[in-house]
C-alpha cells in the first residue's frame, strides 16, 4: 500500500528499480509498446555538476534480462551533452556516485564484495578501489566539504542478536566517519553515535544528515528504534566530528523533524517540522535553527505544505525545495527572511513540458555552485526521461543527453489532463491517455489505473515506465487508461489530502467513479468494458470496488490489502489504520465496513491477485485471504506470488511477468466482453 514506504526503500535503494534491456533490435523499427519493449527503457539518476560547473556526472540504469539483473553506469559529460565517456561500466553492484569537493575524485558504494562499502575512482578515471572494509551494508554517505572525511550510515557490526526473535532488542543505524588519509586508499573510521540510546534515520538515504562548510560537524535525524513507523517521530542533533560532542537542536517541540541542511556560510540549518502530530496525509514547514544554537525561525509555507529541502543557494539568501505539484514535482526557491516563495521552474498543466519525477534520494535536479545553472532530469508522458541544462534565469532548458535516443520515434498514445467533480462537488484531476489508433467517434475499452499511497500520485511521466502497469502497452492495444489522483493524493493541497481521513473507502472510491462516469459521459468509453488494476493502495481500491460494483469485466490488485484487521498485526505501518480513524481496537465497526474481505460475497469480476511473496508492507497473506475467499464464493480468481520479491522490487524476469500478466488478463476479458 503506502507510496511512502516505496520511497523508503529506495533511498532504500530510493538505486531505482531500473528498467532497460540491450536493444536486440531498433526501438525506432518497432510499431508498438509491449512491456518487453519498455523494459528497454532507461533510466537515469544521481545528477550532480562537477564542483567546478564544466561537467555532469549521472547515473544510467538498464536490466540486463539474460541475467535477470539490474545494471547501473555511470558517465560524465560536458553541459552541453557532448564529449560524453563512461568513469563505471555498467553493473550490478553500483550506486550513488558523488563527486568530491575538490572535484578530483568519485566515491560510490558497492557490493562487490558482498556487502555495500564505499569504493573511488579518480574523475578522469581509472580503476575503483574500495575504501572501506566492513562486514554489514553502509546504507547511504556523503563526502564532506574538504574532501578530507566521508559521512556514512551503517548499523552496528559489534551487535550481538539475540538467538531468539524479540522485537523489542535490534541493531542500531549508526553514524560514522571515514577520515581519508592522503593517498586516498582508506583510512580511520569512527563511530560518532556510539552507545547512544536512538538510531540515526536512514528514510531519504543521505538527505538525513548533512555536513557544515567547515567539515567539524554532521547534523542529522534520529529516532527511538528503526521500526517502520518510528521515523515519523524522527528529530534532529548535531555531532562535532574532532570531540564527538552531541548536541539535540530544534527542542522548542517534539514535532516531525527531518531534512536537515546546513547553509554555505554556516549560519543556519534548514529543516522540515511537521505543524503537529504527524499526519500520515503529510503536512510540513520548513523552519530554520541558528547553527551556533537558538530558537527555531518559520519560514513562509509552501503552496502545498510539502516542501523538500534540496539545496541551499550559494549565498545562503535562499533555499530550493522540490514539492509535488499537481502532475509534476516543481522546484522553487524559499528566501531566509520570510518573504514568499518563488517558483524557480516547473508545469504542473502542461504535459508537454519535461517534468521531474523520480524519487527523492536520488538527486535529479541539481544547482551549480555558482549559482547560474539548473540541471534536471526531464521527461513527459511522450519523452523518455534526459539530462536538461538551464540557465537558472531564464529558465530554458537545452537537452543534454541521448541516453534514450532509441526510443524518441516510437509512437505513444496522447494524453492529456483531464477535471471532473466528484460527488461531493470536490474537483478531481486525472491523467487521460488515447488509445495509439484512436479514430474519432469510436468507444473504446477503458482500463482504471490506480497509484499507491494514498499519499502518492500520478505524474507526468513517460509513459512505458510507469512502474507497476503497462500503460503504453494498453495505449498500443487500443484500450484509454485513466490515471485518478484520487482524495489523498499529494499534490492538490492540504484538505484534498485531509479529506480521506475517516473517509478511507468512501470519497476516494467516489472520486475514482465519478471519473469513469466523465469518461461514458465525454462519449470515449464503451461502458461494456471497463478494467481496473491498481498497485499498492491502488491494489487495495481495486479490491474495495469490485466489493461496491460488478461494472468492471476484470480486476487485477497488485499488493493490496484487503482485511485491515489482521493487517494491523502483520506490517509495520499504521498507516490504513490511521486513515481509518484509528486502530481496530478502537474502531471494529469501520474496520468490518471499509475492509474488501468482509464484502467478498458481492464479487462478480474476475480478478487476478498478485504481490512480492517477501512484501512486509503488505504481507503475501493479505493477498492469500482475499484470494481464497473469492474462490469459497465462486468468482473466476487467480493468486501469483513472486519469490525473491518485496512490495517495491522484483527481479527483472518476475517484473515482466507481472506485467505481462496483468496485460494478458485484461485482454482475455476484453474479449469475452466484445461478445
Amino acid at each position: 500500500m503506502k507510496q511512502i514506504k516505496a520511497t523508503a526503500r529506495i533511498c532504500i535503494s530510493f538505486a531505482v528499480l531500473v528498467f532497460a534491456l540491450p536493444l536486440t533490435q531498433h526501438a525506432n523499427a518497432q510499431s508498438q509498446w509491449t512491456p518487453e519493449l519498455s523494459l528497454q527503457v532507461k533510466r537515469l539518476s544521481d545528477l550532480s555538476f562537477s564542483p567546478d560547473n564544466k561537467s555532469l556526472l549521472y547515473g544510467i540504469n538498464s536490466v540486463d534480462l539474460d541475467g535477470d539483473i539490474y545494471l547501473t553506469e555511470f558517465v560524465v559529460s560536458d553541459l552541453s551533452g557532448k564529449n560524453i565517456r563512461t568513469l563505471l561500466a555498467p553493473s550490478a553492484h553500483i550506486s550513488s556516485a558523488q563527486w568530491s569537493a575538490d572535484g578530483k575524485t568519485v566515491a560510490y558504494l558497492s557490493s562487490e564484495s558482498g556487502v555495500n562499502n564505499i569504493w573511488m575512482i579518480d574523475a578522469g578515471g581509472g580503476k575503483g578501489r574500495r575504501i572501506t572494509d566492513v562486514k554489514n551494508d553502509i546504507s547511504s554517505f556523503q563526502w564532506a566539504p574538504d574532501s578530507q572525511s566521508i559521512a556514512f550510515v551503517m548499523t552496528d557490526p559489534d551487535f550481538n542478536a539475540p538467538d531468539v526473535q524479540d522485537p523489542e532488542i535490534f541493531n542500531k543505524n549508526r553514524l560514522w566517519q571515514l577520515k581519508l588519509d592522503d593517498a586516498r586508499t582508506g583510512g580511520q573510521i569512527i563511530n560518532l553515535t556510539k552507545d547512544q540510546d536512538f538510531t540515526v534515520s536512514d528514510w531519504a538515504g543521505s538527505w538525513a544528515y548533512d555536513w557544515s562548510a567547515d567539515s567539524r560537524k554532521i547534523v542529522f535525524a534520529y529516532q527511538d528504534d528503526p521500526g517502520l513507523d518510528a521515523w515519523t517521530k524522527a528529530q534532529l542533533a548535531v555531532v562535532e566530528t574532532d570531540t564527538g560532542s552531541l548536541t539535540k537542536i530544534a527542542t522548542e517541540n517534539d514535532r516531525w523533524k527531518y531534512f536537515p541542511k546546513f547553509s554555505p556560510d554556516g549560519k543556519w540549518i534548514v529543516f522540515i517540522n511537521a505543524p503537529g502530530a504527524f499526519k500520515w496525509s503529510f503536512l510540513w514547514d520548513m523552519k530554520l535553527v541558528p547553527a551556533d544554537g537558538g530558537s527555531m525561525i518559520s519560514l513562509a509555507s509552501s503552496n502545498r505544505r510539502l516542501p523538500f529541502p534540496w539545496q541551499w543557494a550559494s549565498d545562503s539568501k535562499s533555499i530550493y525545495y522540490v514539492e509535488n505539484d499537481r502532475a509534476t514535482y516543481s522546484f522553487f526557491s524559499m528566501p531566509v527572511d520570510g518573504g514568499a516563495p518563488e517558483r524557480v521552474f516547473g508545469s504542473p498543466s502542461d504535459l508537454d513540458v519535461p517534468g521531474l519525477n523520480t524519487y527523492l534520494v536520488s538527486s535529479f535536479v541539481d544547482v551549480s555552485s555558482d549559482n547560474e545553472k539548473v540541471a534536471i532530469i526531464g521527461q513527459t508522458y511522450n519523452k523518455p526521461p534526459e539530462i536538461y541544462v538551464s540557465d537558472l534565469k531564464p529558465f530554458s532548458p537545452e537537452k543534454a543527453s541521448d541516453a534514450n535516443a532509441a526510443f524518441y520515434d516510437v509512437p505513444i498514445g496522447k494524453t492529456q489532463l483531464i477535471e471532473w467533480h466528484s460527488l461531493d462537488n470536490t474537483k478531481v484531476e486525472g491523467i487521460f491517455t488515447y488509445p495509439q489508433n484512436f479514430v474519432d467517434g469510436q468507444r473504446y475499452p477503458l482500463v482504471v489505473q490506480l497509484h499507491g499511497g494514498p499519499n502518492g500520485a500520478d505524474f507526468n511521466e513517460y509513459l512505458p515506465l510507469m512502474k507497476f502497469f503497462s500503460t503504453a502497452a494498453y495505449s498500443a492495444k487500443d484500450y484509454f487508461v485513466l490515471r485518478i489522483n484520487y482524495r489523498g493524493s499529494l499534490g492538490y493541497g492540504k484538505k484534498f489530502r485531509e479529506d480521506l481521513i475517516g473517509k478511507f473507502g468512501v470519497v476516494d472510491i467516489q472520486d475514482i467513479m465519478s471519473g469513469v462516469a466523465h469518461t461514458i459521459n465525454l462519449g470515449l468509453v464503451d461502458p461494456e468494458q471497463l478494467f481496473v488494476i491498481g498497485q499498492s493502495n491502488g491494489g487495495t481500491l481495486t479490491s474495495w470496488i469490485i466489493t461496491q460494483t460488478d461494472m468492471f469485466k476484470a480486476a487485477c490488485p497488485i499488493a493490496g490489502e484487503t482485511d485491515y484487521i489482521s493487517l494491523e498485526g502483520t506490517n509495520g505501518y499504521f498507516q490504513t489504520s490511521w486513515y481509518l480513524g484509528g486502530s481496530f481496537t478502537d474502531n471494529l465497526q469501520r474496520f468490518l465496513e471499509r475492509s474488501p474481505i468482509f464484502h467478498v460475497k458481492n464479487v462478480r469480476t474476475p480478478t487476478l491477485v498478485q504481490g512480492g511473496l517477501l512484501d512486509d508492507n503488505v504481507p503475501h497473506t493479505q493477498l492469500q485471504e482475499f484470494y481464497r475467499a473469492l474462490k469459497r464464493v465462486g468468482v473466476d480468481a487467480h493468486l501469483v506470488g513472486y519469490p525473491g520479491s518485496d512490495h517495491d522490487e522484483y527481479p527483472p524476469k518476475l517484473y515482466l511477468r507481472l506485467l505481462q500478466s496483468c496485460l494478458e488478463w485484461t485482454d482475455r476479458h476484453r474479449a469475452s466482453a466484445g461478445k
